[in-house]
């Protein structure tokens, strides 16, 4: 059986007139999301964020396919990516990294999710690593009257395996009016889903509507089945193996421990992004 949350209406948080995100933390769902910590639904205009760290978790930038631009991203470990509408970048950051994101120049506003998914506490000591998944890796699949866009679907990265010590899905839905998707939660796994267009009526009756968020999660394993109530629909869904650990919090630095956090703290004290970073 698969156990709902009441529906979660996000506040928006801005920098000047070059960001906006709807946000989703999982405090908002008692936390029934674990693994997922937080969620931003995000428009970038403009260089926002200067390189910055994080630790603990995995940061992921999921690019919507209509995005009218991609992303640059740059971190300590080297590596320079471009991410392209419909792809995704996957940073997990796990004993502490530095990362910074822009939009690619003239190529104007940038929109998609920005996924903060925890690490087991057994690995957040772990290498870090980036793992991009460009738009042709995404895996289609369809059904009647509805499209998937599944960008992550286990522990591999588009073509790195075992990327993950956890599986973990990260998934894009469109439904057509009056249509229906249905999904299964596998046992001990919690996750998000957030109606990115249109309504949609729950299992339990509830009604989501646009922006709103809902939390689930199933002990036993169940399945998870939404139907578009007023035209068509869209969805997000980011679920994963539950962790069932504290989160001691830092800033960007989340970890499972107060001694793990100050060493991480610590770690990314001495990081840089390189100037010669290696394009990809």
């Amino acid at each position: 059986m698969v156990r709902l949350t009441l529906p979660f209406a996000p506040q928006t948080m801005a920098r000047a007139d070059v960001f906006a995100a709807r946000q989703y933390p999982c405090q908002a769902f008692d936390n029934v999301i674990d693994p997922v910590l937080n969620i931003d639904w995000f428009e970038m205009k403009g260089p926002t964020f200067p390189a910055h760290p994080h630790a603990g978790f995995s940061a992921v930038t999921y690019l919507f396919a209509e995005s009218p631009n991609g992303l640059r991203n740059r971190d300590s470990l080297g590596g320079e990516h471009v991410i392209r509408p419909g792809g995704l970048h996957w940073s997990r950051a796990s004993r502490g990294m530095l990362h910074e994101e822009t939009p690619l120049l003239g190529g104007g506003a940038v929109q998609g999710l920005q996924i903060f998914a925890n690490l087991p506490a057994a690995n957040q000591a772990d290498e870090p690593g980036a793992f991009p998944v460009a738009p042709e890796e995404v895996r289609i699949e369809t059904g009647q009257g509805w499209l998937s866009r599944i960008a992550v679907d286990g522990t591999a990265i588009g073509s790195a395996l075992n990327a993950l010590p956890a599986p973990i899905r990260v998934q894009e839905v469109s439904i057509q009016a009056r249509g229906s998707y249905q999904f299964k939660v596998p046992p001990g796994w919690g996750g998000i889903l957030i109606a990115l267009k249109g309504s949609l009526s729950l299992p339990n009756g509830t009604e989501l509507r646009g922006n709103e968020a809902i939390g689930f999660a199933a002990e036993g394993g169940g399945l998870f089945r939404v139907a578009a109530t007023d035209g068509e629909a869209r969805i997000a869904i980011v679920a994963g193996q539950q962790l069932n650990q504290p989160i001691h919090v830092l800033g960007p630095l989340m970890l499972a421990s107060a001694e793990a956090l100050s060493a991480a703290r610590d770690h990314v004290a001495g990081l840089a992004i390189p100037t010669n970073a290696a394009p990809s």
